[in-house]
């Protein structure tokens, strides 16, 4: 019966399997395009020598330009219809968001690159210099993939169950693939190999390039249509509407919130190798808690979406993140004693990222949300919102760690990989010792709870969002929907 249950209900999906595996590799090697900055990037910075509270000064400088960077290519998305332009008619191609990918995905991996060419013989100014050109270009063609990727997963069906399937798969694949990247950069830049993380940067880069370019024929939007609203005033786009829009959303904006508060004090990523090599002796050794947990991990990211048909994707996303956040107060009072860190860093790997697959879910609701109740396309505004948050807060994360670790007592190294940091024989003060575990340890426990507390407020039922897809594609009227919904919006 099972079994029978399931063929029906993949019946009703619009998308075929070759779409949503090139939307899946896409946005995965779109995700890992993103994440070889954030995770090498503190690394990379200490290796240049440079004071880390400049470098953390700049990284706040270059967020605060690209805040309008990402309202400003939010509200074009939503308003132009790029497909109409005669010069771009071949490369774009049809749909609402595909064809802003087609035309500007390849320009991502090409900054990524040139942000990693810093040369290491300039002085310390010139190098800040081109930290500051080039992180911004990283972040502003960031956004041109990232708001028409993820915009598209609400245009690509109507369908919540096939919606949530596709964002669970794409998340867990995410997730292991980052662990698995985040792996093999370690161990090639750790002291055992010594590759230079420029080189590590470029081979990963064309490589991220070649997973997203199946993309550009390999996916249709089925949705990209909003039904029941007046065609003539959907095809109006005004910077007025752009902002109704945003203030309707009042679920995305404690989303965002509970996320910037979240994210912001994440700072484990900004010193976790150094930790590793100086107070585990080895770069490479929290490596063991990551590889042991990949199996649990895998197992929970693929409950996830069983967990949230039953209980609801906020309950499943709060009681996962505040264990977390319990487990990860242990490994702080705890110390850096390896067997016992190692274990309760496996212990928690499991709640941790089933709390992060459930919390995908909520962006795609919020603006199903959203264009209910004004009859308005924004998923492009709504998602760069978010991906101004992503990178905001992977920043201000990083700059906070540097900033801390700068304030301490902590002997900057000028060096090109670990291998360099071991032949250099530098030992660290027990101050810089003692900060490196509170940015690893402690700081991000303060973030994860305040997070669980602040979506508390997110009151947005999962039944009721499947109604309002429903009527935003057309197949209910918006009277029937009205009359099932559990409460009024």
């Amino acid at each position: 019966m099972a079994k029978t249950k399931n063929a029906t209900s993949r019946e009703d999906w619009k998308t075929t399997k070759k779409e949503r595996r090139n939307y899946i590799i896409g946005d995965l090697g779109r995700t890992l395009e993103g994440y070889i900055v954030t995770a090498l990037m503190s690394t990379f910075m200490i290796f240049q020598g440079i004071d880390m509270t400049a470098i953390a000064g700049a990284m706040l400088v270059v967020k605060i330009i690209d805040a309008f960077d990402d309202v400003i290519f939010g509200y074009l998305v939503d308003r132009i219809k790029i497909t109409k332009w005669k010069p771009f008619e071949r490369i774009t191609g049809e749909g609402k968001y595909l064809p802003w990918y087609r035309l500007t995905f390849f320009l991502f991996p090409i900054f990524t690159v040139l942000f990693f060419c810093m040369p290491a013989s300039w002085p310390a100014p010139g190098k800040i210099a081109w930290f500051f050109v080039f992180y911004l270009m990283y972040d502003l063609t960031y956004t041109l993939v990232e708001v028409p990727m993820s915009s598209m997963i609400v245009t690509l069906t109507d369908n919540l169950d096939e919606r949530n399937s596709i964002l669970q798969t794409k998340t867990i694949v995410s997730s292991l693939a980052t662990i698995g990247a985040g792996l093999i950069w370690t161990v090639a830049i750790s002291e055992a190999v010594g590759i230079p993380i420029r080189s590590v940067a470029l081979a990963s880069s064309v490589a991220f390039f070649c997973m997203m370019l199946p993309m550009c024929k390999g996916v249709k939007e089925h949705n990209s249509s909003l039904a029941n609203v007046d065609p003539s005033e959907n095809e109006k786009y005004t910077l007025r509407d752009m902002w109704n829009c945003i203030k309707t959303n009042k679920y995305l904006m404690v989303m965002l919130i509970s996320t910037v508060v979240n994210q912001c004090l994440q700072t484990g990523g900004a010193v976790g190798t150094l930790v590793s090599y100086y107070h585990f002796g080895s770069s490479l050794i929290l490596a063991i808690p990551i590889i042991i947990s990949l199996i649990p991990v895998l197992i929970a990211q693929m409950q996830t979406k069983k967990f949230v048909s039953k209980y609801g994707k906020l309950k499943v996303f709060m009681v996962t993140g505040t264990i977390g956040a319990v487990i990860q107060l242990s490994i702080y009072f705890v110390g850096p004693i390896f067997a016992i860190c190692c274990a309760l860093l496996v212990l928690q790997a499991p709640f941790g990222n089933m709390s992060n697959v459930a919390k995908s879910f909520f962006l795609p609701d919020t603006i199903e949300y959203t264009r209910y109740k004004t009859g308005k396309d924004c998923s492009g505004i709504c998602n760069a919102l978010s991906s101004f948050v992503t990178k905001l807060t992977s920043s201000v994360s990083a700059s906070l760690g540097l900033f801390i670790l700068g304030l301490s007592d902590y002997i900057p190294v000028a060096a090109e990989s670990f291998e360099d940091l071991q032949a250099a024989g530098v030992t660290q003060p027990q101050g810089a010792m003692d900060a490196m575990w509170a940015i690893y340890a402690l700081i991000p426990m303060i973030g994860v709870l305040l997070s669980v507390l602040l979506m508390g407020f997110y009151k947005l039922k999962d039944q009721d969002v499947a109604l309002m897809a429903k009527c935003n594609a057309g197949e209910i009227s918006r009277e029937e929907c009205e009359a099932q919904l559990s409460r009024k919006y």
